[in-house]
């Protein structure tokens, strides 16, 4: 894909994001939080965060991340989850005065672009949400200069898809009923797969000001469509809720549904749900 057609693309993700697919995350947080959990989980350990910190969360979604931050930096501490759906956003006020967590803010706005009050803050964190920028390198800037001098960057982005068997899985199973891929595809173009070449995500963030670059893998069992569901709980949420979801075509979607209900069934674990493997990069870095 060439440089105006990264540009449409891209433009269409953050549409989206502001839009339908904030919507559809929100139609259905806890089954996709609860899907992406594991991995989650695992950059929050790795990040540490430590009572005192002052931190921005980038692509907040729902505010889980937001609120588990603010937990840890408690009690002097505070962070601002910053996210690009509006509805989202509203929602996640509620949820932390829900559970009593009043040293967090939330923000709708574009990180790409955005000047937060705050700013510089002692630690910027993302879980999956900074892998849709239009222009990577100038948006990585804007985070950069979020972060104060000596500060520091946890982001947690995906792996390849052929390293993730969760998409695999339900790629295969919608072969057939997918628009046909583009030849050859752009691997930075904005999208969940964005940074898996873990040069080009070095490139970005050292072009944008961050130092002492540390990339691991971290690969754990998922719960496709949330803990518990059943292999047809989880074709439904594929199917209404994910992108890959909203590129099959109406009259197609019982087809899709059938197919992929019978490819999640050997994976479906009592009591756990569809549970498939999930491969991602955890990345930090200082600001120099």
């Amino acid at each position: 894909m060439g440089a105006n057609g990264a540009e449409a693309e891209s433009g269409m993700e953050a549409e989206s994001w502001a839009g339908e697919m904030g919507r559809n995350w929100l139609a259905s947080l806890d089954r996709f939080e609860g899907m992406i959990q594991p991995i989650g989980d695992a950059a929050l350990d790795r990040a540490a965060f430590q009572p005192g910190e002052r931190v921005i969360d980038i692509g907040c979604g729902g505010g889980g991340t937001s609120i588990a931050i603010a937990k840890a930096v408690a009690p002097e501490g505070h962070v601002t989850g910053l996210d690009i759906s509006s509805d989202l956003i509203l929602s996640c006020g509620a949820r932390a005065s829900l559970q009593g967590q009043s040293n967090v803010t939330f923000i709708c706005a574009d990180a790409a672009t955005a000047q937060v009050n705050g700013a510089p803050f002692d630690r910027l964190f993302s879980r999956f949400g900074s892998m849709f920028f239009a222009d990577p390198k100038t948006a990585f800037r804007n985070l950069r200069a979020m972060v104060r001098d000596g500060g520091r960057m946890d982001l947690a982005v995906w792996a390849r898809p052929d390293e993730n068997p969760w998409m695999q899985v339900m790629q295969q199973a919608l072969k057939d009923d997918l628009p046909a891929p583009e030849t050859p595809p752009d691997p930075h173009a904005p999208g969940p797969f964005a940074f898996a070449d873990t040069a080009w995500l070095r490139e970005v963030l050292e072009q944008a000001g961050f130092a002492d670059i540390e990339i691991e893998p971290c690969q754990r069992a998922m719960p496709v469509g949330g803990a518990g569901a059943s292999p047809e709980e989880a074709a439904t949420f594929v199917l209404s809720a994910m992108h890959i979801g909203n590129q099959v075509a109406p009259e197609a979607l019982p087809r899709a549904q059938a197919r992929l209900a019978a490819a999640f069934a050997p994976h479906y674990v009592p009591g756990q749900g569809i549970m498939l493997a999930g491969k991602a990069l955890l990345a930090r870095a200082a600001a120099a």
